[in-house]
């Protein structure tokens, strides 16, 4: 064959499979299908937004109220079956039902409902051990007339759990351990919801290997520019919070480890506690807005709320995966980090308070600055000695909690 003929024979094939193939995609450097698991691993701070804007509307009605209630009720349920996540509880319900007192002739009611959906492990095995993602998705509803969007607390960190289910189910490779994602009700009342589902859980809690929550994770303690979120739970399983700083985590987030002694029962996790199982608990701390009708959604930092949710993702890909969970430790181990977090966090209230005051208003009370100023002092010293006295130990958890009463 002529050697023309033969170029142009090479052309023609070439032609034909830039048809075939779609001329795009070679121009692109990949194909137009990308899976979604590939477009979307890492959460997406528009999507998090997008779910608490939604769960904080006026028309969720502070998720206290029976209409908007079920409206957010409504829109959990959609999330968990657009995703492909199987309902948690008995005769595929999404919904576990907390019953109230018996009204009048012993009709039974209803007080509250907690939601939960699953994603099978790849393991034949392991599929039946789990660990839980979870928020509390109800905040304090309507009072004289205001509404409590509680963007917050804790459509923040209800977002932060749909994003990990979105991530999880659309991920080619399974995690060996199931899924949980569990949105309680109640919390606000003593937490109500989360007590019920650990008395009455779908399987025995000893298959539970970890129990993930958050709330206020989309601000700040005290709105401080202090990049932080603070991680509980770890000082009662060895190795937990070194799976923590192993995951992923952008720069842009600092880690702080803290035992939930600190702060006392805050949040879902106490139930847990109470049971003995693995728990991590995220928290930015309270700020000014907190259980007041300001806490609204375009306050939140969703990047933030992003690099939190990848942590999250990190740590419970790390443990659904590994042949040796985490175990529950009787005994916390604590250490000299959890000083370090508290002698950085008075010693920045003290001085944004000299600025302020050089400026005329200073920003603590002079009886708030006297105690900062204390536990600054002895938070200090016993980093100066490096070393933590058991001893020093009560004295610590009546700082921290002094703090958090009378500062924030």
């Amino acid at each position: 064959m002529p050697l023309f003929q033969v170029r142009l024979a090479f052309f023609l094939a070439f032609f034909a499979g830039l048809l075939q193939t779609g001329f795009s995609e070679l121009v692109a450097g990949k194909p137009e299908n990308t899976p979604q698991s590939e477009k979307s691993s890492r959460p997406d701070p528009k999507s998090l937004s997008k779910h608490v804007f939604t769960l904080a509307a006026p028309e969720m009605e502070g998720r206290g109220t029976p209409a908007g209630k079920q409206k957010a009720v409504d829109y959990l349920i959609e999330q968990f079956e657009s995703l492909g996540l199987a309902p948690l509880f008995p005769d595929g319900q999404f919904i576990q039902e907390i019953p109230g007192p018996r009204a009048a002739g012993g009709r039974p009611t209803v007080v509250g409902r907690n939601l939960g959906a699953w994603l099978p492990g790849a393991d034949p095995v392991l599929r039946e051990e789990f660990v839980i993602i979870s928020a509390h998705y109800d905040h304090l509803g309507i009072r004289d007339g205001q509404i409590y969007h509680g963007a917050d607390d804790n459509a923040g960190s209800v977002a932060m759990m749909l994003e990990t289910a979105r991530i999880f189910a659309e991920a080619q490779n399974r995690p060996r351990r199931s899924l949980v994602f569990l949105s309680c009700d109640l919390e606000e009342n003593l937490l109500w919801g989360s007590r019920w589902f650990v008395a009455h859980p779908p399987w025995p809690l000893a298959q539970v290997k970890l129990f993930v929550t958050a709330e206020l994770i989309g601000r700040t303690l005290g709105d401080l520019p202090l990049p932080a979120v603070f991680v509980m739970g770890g000082e009662h399983s060895p190795g937990l919070r070194q799976l923590v700083d192993d995951a992923p985590c952008s720069s842009k987030l600092q880690v702080r480890h803290l035992g939930a002694d600190l702060v006392g029962t805050r949040s879902d996790y106490g139930p847990f506690r109470g049971e003995r199982v693995p728990f991590l608990f995220f928290s930015g701390g309270e700020h000014r807005d907190y259980h007041r009708p300001t806490d609204t959604a375009e306050k939140l930092d969703y990047d933030r709320v992003a690099h939190i949710t990848e942590v999250v993702c990190g740590v419970c890909r790390t443990v659904a995966d590994v042949d040796q969970p985490p175990r529950w430790n009787d005994a916390p181990e604590h250490t000299l980090d959890e000083v370090r977090t508290l002698e950085e966090i008075t010693g920045l209230l003290l001085k944004l308070d000299d600025r302020a005051r050089l400026a005329g208003k200073g920003r603590l009370s002079d009886s708030q600055r006297f105690t900062v100023s204390n536990v600054h002092q002895r938070t200090r010293q016993m980093l100066e000695r490096k070393e933590l006295d058991p001893a020093e130990r009560p004295w610590l958890v009546r700082a921290a909690q002094l703090l958090l009463l009378t500062v924030f």
